[in-house]
């Protein structure tokens, strides 16, 4: 089988998934895919790898977790690890507001079965047992979906066409990796708390091996503002593919060409037990990644060239157990579900103006189930061009209950 014909069987297989990553039995990644607001590629593998070690899935099995501290990314998102056949896995991740209590890797389903004692312990005791149950019967259709296509398995799974599809993987990546400049750049940061990140790039073409470096030595130590390791490396290796093209050749060769390395109890190594700050943290990291990578191709490369981060808001409203997120950065705003708040009522619409350069937004809180506001990331200093408040007050905290009547106020400049 070419690559070409094993590139369309993986595409066919995951249509109905928008975040994922198959791994083979030996935990070799044939192909990750993350949507371009969220990166979580490495903590999906580790995920696997937690779950391969503890409770080694057979076929059918479907196992989950979401605990940020061992292998997840929040508590609102689960990870899903699915066992298709003695030598293919899926893992994908879906968010769910009902959660805010830890889940270690449990078996949901064993060989296709509901595992009845886990699913009584957590569902249907559940104040929302409803709901939840929901959530999980409509990942569990898209699994079973999945596992229709069992030629489209078959074929996956076949050791000798992985290892073309992986030959093949690796040879698209150095090509393009022989065509960028080598060397390295590095860059630091200071965040709002006055924690360092800083950043060294080396990329490195010896003897036909290619090799990328980025090492975060002399990054502070970690206070309540950290992040896990495996966060950070999702979103480094997600600027990596874009910036050499080959997000859809994403495989195991291109994870063995990269070392991160990632100073023990540092801000980008130690694990948030509500991953609160993975998202500002992992953008940071990414944008000094990218920065670097930019240093290095300038044809005018500026060896005094300074790192500023780029300006950024991402928060999600949870109203009637649903996830709302909003993004706003230096160049877009996503609204995902906004259109839905104003239809059911559950916000009020108050002004509302676009420019070529900004937007205004304003609106109101009208549901009563209160709804919560939850921040992701901010990474702006309020003034005449971004401004964030509530009931024209700036946000107190990363998690704000609201109510009735608040106002949510956001004026944003785009570059």
């Amino acid at each position: 089988m070419n690559a070409k014909t094993y590139q369309t069987l993986l595409t066919q297989l995951t249509q109905n998934l928008s975040s994922f990553s198959i791994v083979n039995e030996e935990g070799h990644l044939l192909f990750s895919k993350d949507s371009q607001l969220e990166c979580l590629s490495t903590s999906r593998l580790v995920a696997f790898q937690i779950v391969k070690k503890y409770l080694k899935p057979k076929p059918l099995d479907l196992i989950i977790l979401n605990d940020p501290e061992n292998g997840g990314f929040s508590l609102t998102k689960i990870i899903f690890v699915a066992c298709l056949n003695e030598n293919l896995n899926l893992i994908w991740h879906e968010d769910l507001s009902l959660v805010d209590f830890k889940i270690p890797p449990t078996p949901l389903f064993e060989g296709n079965q509901k595992n009845s004692f886990v699913w009584s312990a957590l569902v249907e005791n559940h104040p929302e047992s409803n709901l939840l149950r929901d959530f999980f019967e409509q990942q569990k259709v898209k699994l079973d979906f999945i596992l229709l296509q069992k030629q489209h398995i078959q074929h996956l799974s076949l050791p000798k066409n992985q290892t073309a599809w992986l030959k093949a993987s690796q040879e698209i990546f150095e090509a393009q990796f022989s065509n960028k400049a080598v060397g390295s750049s590095e860059c630091s940061y200071k965040t709002s708390n006055q924690q360092l990140i800083k950043l060294k790039l080396t990329l490195e073409e010896k003897q036909n091996i290619k090799l990328l470096t980025l090492d975060f030595t002399n990054t502070s130590l970690a206070t309540d503002y950290s992040a896990a390791s495996h966060v950070v490396e999702s979103g480094l290796i997600q600027k990596i593919i874009q910036f050499y093209q080959i997000e859809n050749f994403f495989s195991q060769p291109v994870l063995d060409k990269i070392k991160i390395i990632l100073p023990p109890k540092s801000i980008v190594s130690k694990a948030h037990p509500r991953g609160e700050w993975n998202h500002e943290i992992q953008s940071i990291c990414s944008q000094l990644c990218l920065f670097n990578f930019n240093q290095l191709n300038s044809q005018a490369r500026k060896s005094n060239a300074i790192f500023e981060v780029s300006t950024e808001l991402k928060f999600d409203l949870v109203s009637s157990q649903r996830i709302y997120p909003m993004r706003f950065d230096c160049k877009n705003v996503a609204l995902d579900g906004f259109e839905s708040l104003l239809t059911q009522n559950q916000i009020q619409l108050l002004e509302c103006h676009r420019g070529e350069q900004n937007i205004h937004l304003k609106f109101e809180i009208a549901d009563a189930a209160k709804p919560v506001l939850q921040i992701k990331s901010k990474l702006f200093t309020e003034g005449k061009d971004w401004t964030f408040k509530i009931n024209n007050q700036p946000p107190a905290g990363r998690k704000i209950q609201l109510q009735s009547k608040d106002q949510i106020q956001i004026n944003w400049k785009i570059n």
